[in-house]
């Protein structure tokens, strides 16, 4: 089983409410945070049924040691009480490799050595991040597809304004203007039925051209029992 060092904990939580986020993950161990501006995908209906005025979201990025981040999202969950529905979602993906031991140590903000003691196996991981990344105005299209093959809600991030000879680049992949990255945390066994359903609606072969990819989630806090997941605006 895999294990990493060092892990990425996203936070999908009102606009508005980044610097907090940052403020309380600096405390528990982050020492790096990307914050990009979202949408959520919650029906018209529902955001009325919770009281929400908008959607719009802020998804923070955090690097910390793996060995601290299941601490950080419980404590985080806490404050930002994550256990009401519309309240945000936080969950944990390992990151597998980075870029040098310098690159390490910024992140970590600790000297992580890869070998010493002998590391626990990690629980098998029960969720997963889908990645889905197209053209802009498919978000809406490919997020009504998902939704019958068992996502309950995603968050979109516009990822717009770099040059185009250029482009911009979020986990490795080159996004070019006019770009919509759509995020859905399912669980395990939906994982396949979803990224189907992204496809078939905005993937490679539609006007969408939209590439689509999943991450292990190792911790996850802000999605409720089954049956409420759809009440849900992340």
């Amino acid at each position: 089983m895999h294990h990493a060092l060092l892990s990425l904990l996203v936070t999908i939580v009102d606009r508005g409410k980044a610097e907090s986020v940052t403020a309380l993950l600096s405390r528990e161990g982050a020492n790096n945070h990307t914050v990009a501006l979202g949408r959520g995908t919650a029906h018209k209906g529902i955001l009325s049924l919770l009281g929400l005025k908008d959607t719009d979201k802020d998804v923070v990025f955090s690097f910390l040691p793996s060995q601290v981040a299941a601490g950080a999202l419980r404590r985080l969950s806490y404050a930002v009480d994550m256990d009401r529905p519309g309240k945000g979602i936080a969950f944990v993906v390992p990151v597998g490799s980075v870029g040098g031991a310098a690159t390490l140590k910024m992140l970590s903000g600790d000297d992580i050595q890869p070998q010493g003691e002998e590391k626990k196996e990690m629980d098998p991981y029960q969720h997963e991040l889908v990645v889905a990344i197209m053209n802009k105005g498919f978000s809406e299209t490919a997020m009504e597809a998902a939704r019958p093959a068992g996502a309950g809600g995603g968050t979109v991030i516009h990822a717009r304004g770099a040059a185009p000879q250029e482009g911009s680049h979020f986990f490795g992949i080159t996004i070019q203007p006019e770009k919509e990255m759509l995020l859905i945390v399912v669980e395990k066994e939906n994982k396949v039925p979803v990224m189907q359903a992204v496809c078939r609606a905005a993937g490679l072969q539609t006007e969408g051209h939209g590439i689509v990819f999943s991450l292990p989630v190792t911790e996850l806090m802000g999605i409720s029992r089954k049956g409420e997941r759809e009440e849900m605006d992340v």
